[in-house]
């Protein structure tokens, strides 16, 4: 009787322990995920505020991106600089000087025949422009007949190849030193963007020639050129600045929004280059243009 007492006590011992081992396991199991869940959701708003602090970011970066960049050349109102590489050899604005080539391998694209009158004994390739300018070159030429005066072009487009010929004529006929005051070395010419073209009169009076300037039609060309985009690259009195001679016959198509510029401020693209510059940087700043 007493043994069934005892192992009665006992059993009931072991219930209580089993009792308490499981209770202890239960409770350590949900103390467990009861951290975890509480591990998890810490995570989860770390990860939210890393998502939100990166989509943050990136609206900054986006919104830099559109934020608009100007330049203020001295003496003319402010321009709003377009969001592109102005150092690239086919953009608008790209600098081809004495001192900043374009490269002799380089081919504009889209080279049409200018649907303005030309130079008669002008060859085929030297009537081909860029299909840019066409349209407000052909502005140009109709605002000029209104006014009573018949333009045309004498070169526009020359390939590095042809370029390299005429210099080495000019060379032969008057010396390097003379050939380089008005002529560009292959691969340095404007001629070779397709962007530039040499203007004059039907009359061919004084055609490729200073007193062009003294002329009713290169007048009016000089005063009016820029309202179609052109600007006249290389004006009296800045031949130190861009190394060539006086051409009152050879226009640029650089966009209306900048030869207005540069006739407001007087300045060579060459002089402004620096400003064209400068407004880059911070376009690649604002992560806008590579």
């Amino acid at each position: 009787m007493k043994v069934a007492k005892r192992t009665r006590r006992r059993f009931g011992a072991v219930k209580i322990l089993c009792f308490i081992l499981v209770a202890v396991t239960v409770a350590s199991i949900s103390g467990f995920w009861a951290y975890q869940e509480v591990e998890i959701v810490k995570n989860r708003q770390a990860a939210d505020e890393i998502i939100k602090s990166a989509d943050a970011r990136l609206a900054e970066i986006e919104a830099k991106k559109k934020e608009p960049v100007y330049i203020t050349l001295p003496g003319a109102e402010k321009l709003r600089a377009p969001v592109e590489n102005y150092e690239d050899s086919s953009n608008i604005w790209t600098l081809v000087s004495k001192a900043r080539a374009i490269g002799v391998e380089y081919t504009p694209s889209e080279l049409i025949t200018a649907s303005v009158s030309s130079h008669p004994g002008v060859a085929a390739g030297e009537k081909m422009i860029r299909k840019t300018i066409d349209e407000p070159l052909t502005q140009l030429f109709a605002a000029a007949q209104k006014d009573g005066h018949s333009l045309m072009i004498g070169s526009a487009y020359r390939s590095a190849a042809y370029q390299e010929q005429i210099f080495n004529t000019y060379v032969s006929r008057v010396g390097y030193e003379q050939a380089n005051k008005y002529s560009a070395h292959p691969g340095f010419s404007e001629h070779q963007t397709g962007l530039a073209v040499d203007i004059s009169t039907v009359s061919q009076r004084c055609y490729l020639s200073e007193c062009f300037i003294d002329t009713a039609d290169g007048q009016w060309l000089a005063e009016n050129a820029y309202k179609y985009g052109f600007n006249l690259r290389y004006p009296k009195g800045k031949e130190s600045i861009t190394g060539y001679n006086f051409e009152p016959w050879h226009y640029r198509y650089v966009g209306v929004d900048l030869a207005i510029a540069l006739h407001q401020s007087g300045l060579t693209l060459d002089e402004a280059w620096p400003y064209l510059e400068t407004a880059l940087q911070t376009l690649r700043d604002n992560r806008a243009v590579k």
